[in-house]
């Protein structure tokens, strides 16, 4: 079972971080990093699965592929800007994670205009 991996491969990186974090701050923060880099290595795959599946359903319904690539931008700066973010919590930098909490949400809401222009206007088309 994957889940059992990904559990054996966070535990054992928490138990080192936490072991060297007062000898090598430093070296405890790279464990963590290379910790989370690992376990997202093992749900590459299942990512890929669900955006094949999410892709398909969007060509069976005639949605715009060009909302879909949207959808999966917006998926992806989320992700990427929590693990930031609490990586930067890891290390102590309350204020770094904050900005990057900001700037995540800034960068979702920029990349979700096009589809809020496009309800804007189908709902300006029932009126």
């Amino acid at each position: 079972m994957e889940i059992l991996q990904i559990v054996a491969v966070g535990m054992i990186g928490t138990i080192l971080s936490v072991a060297l974090k007062k000898e090598s701050g430093q070296f405890s923060l790279f464990i963590g990093l290379v910790t989370g880099i690992v376990i997202f290595f093992f749900l590459v795959d299942y990512l890929e699965r669900v955006i094949s599946i999410l892709s398909q359903m969007t060509e069976n319904t005639g949605i715009n592929r060009g909302y879909f690539n949207i959808i999966i931008k917006i998926i992806g700066i989320s992700y990427i800007a929590k693990f930031a973010a609490e990586l930067s919590k890891d290390a102590g930098e309350g204020a770094i994670s904050t900005k990057i909490d900001l700037a995540g949400k800034i960068l979702i809401a920029v990349s979700a205009i096009p589809i809020i222009m496009a309800l804007i206007e189908m709902m300006n088309n029932f009126i």
